[in-house]
């Protein structure tokens, strides 16, 4: 996996040794890949093919990709909750009392493992020091503070570090086939949170949040006024902006690559993210200079730290757009 390459090749030297540690630490973000190498590793000690490890292709590994196999465990927050509790660490004794039912390493995966609580710590903590007959434990955490240090001294730790909007991209595009232009634009504009760009996409739940629709509408928009300048429009859209409080962070990230964007244009358009408004950003470059680009980004983000102090979105919003547009003499910034 090409995304944390070194992770996976060290685990694939453990693999090969077969010398599985007790208890493995993956740390990082949610999409980080942590919860993927867990899988490879279950995959890799237990499969029963030939060759390159894990093949991918036997029935165990069948089986872990499914996740009907028999001796992968795994212990998570339940729905709505925020602790996981001793119970939840308590349930698996009975489990881990026989031997394993076909797998030569049997896994223990605990998701959110920072969220244990004290008790379940020091009752895993039994585990991981006398763990029962060929199985390991892989915890998954956000840091590895949150976890006892007597635990984190006997974990194998890996830090998997966030992807880049870049690897975010390629994800989309091969494992969801989505447009590279599209990929590309949604990645650089949410930036790098790999399960934002699924929700942005549709693809994280069967809700049409219209993402997509709504940015091309706000550049449209935004690029009208900047190019016909028609102050009755500023009021609208600054009144939509505010009346859309779910879309408002998204609606400040389209404008902030927007803005940059009509900078960056005049020395470097290839490096533009909003792609498809080539030509509106060419139009927008013969009309105003580069200076005044680099001003009107400028007021961009003190409208942002504006907004984010609890300012009027509608009033700020509504003052920098009649700046930007040149509709008032006596201008708010600068």
């Amino acid at each position: 996996m090409q995304y944390q390459y070194d992770i996976f090749q060290e685990l694939d030297h453990i693999i090969k040794a077969d010398k599985i540690p007790n208890a493995f630490l993956f740390t990082g973000d949610e999409h980080s890949g942590r919860k993927e190498a867990a899988f490879f590793l279950a995959k890799g000690c237990n499969c029963l093919g030939k060759g390159e490890l894990p093949c991918n292709n036997c029935q165990s590994c069948r089986k872990i990709d499914r996740k009907t196999h028999p001796d992968i465990i795994k212990i998570e927050l339940g729905e709505g909750k925020k602790i996981i509790p001793i119970s939840g660490i308590r349930n698996i004794n009975v489990i881990l009392a026989s031997r394993p039912n076909e797998a030569r390493h049997r896994m223990v995966l605990i998701d959110e493992a920072h969220a244990m609580n004290h008790q379940a710590q020091n009752a895993l903590l039994k585990m991981i020091e006398e763990p029962p007959q060929s199985t390991f434990f892989v915890l998954l955490a956000k840091e590895g503070h949150g976890l006892l240090a007597t635990i984190n001294s006997r974990c194998r730790k890996f830090r998997f570090t966030s992807l880049s909007c870049k690897l975010i991209a390629e994800r989309l595009i091969s494992e969801f086939n989505i447009e590279p232009e599209i990929a590309h634009i949604v990645s650089e504009t949410v930036g790098p949170s790999y399960e934002k760009n699924l929700v942005c996409l549709n693809l994280k739940n069967d809700e049409d949040n219209n993402w997509l629709k709504k940015r091309q509408w706000l550049l449209q928009t935004v690029t009208e006024l900047m190019m016909t300048r028609p102050s009755s429009k500023i009021i609208l859209l600054s009144q939509t902006l505010n009346n859309a409080p779910d879309f408002l962070a998204d609606g400040l990230a389209i404008l902030r690559s927007f803005f940059r964007d009509i900078t960056m244009f005049g020395l470097y358009p290839e490096k533009i993210v909003n792609r498809d408004f080539f030509n509106s950003f060419s139009d927008i470059s013969r009309q105003f200079s580069r200076k005044q680009c680099l001003k009107y980004l400028e007021w961009f983000f003190e409208t942002e730290k504006k907004i984010e102090s609890n300012c009027s979105p509608k009033l700020t919003l509504e003052a920098f757009f009649l700046n930007v547009t040149g509709n008032r003499e006596e201008k708010i910034y600068g």
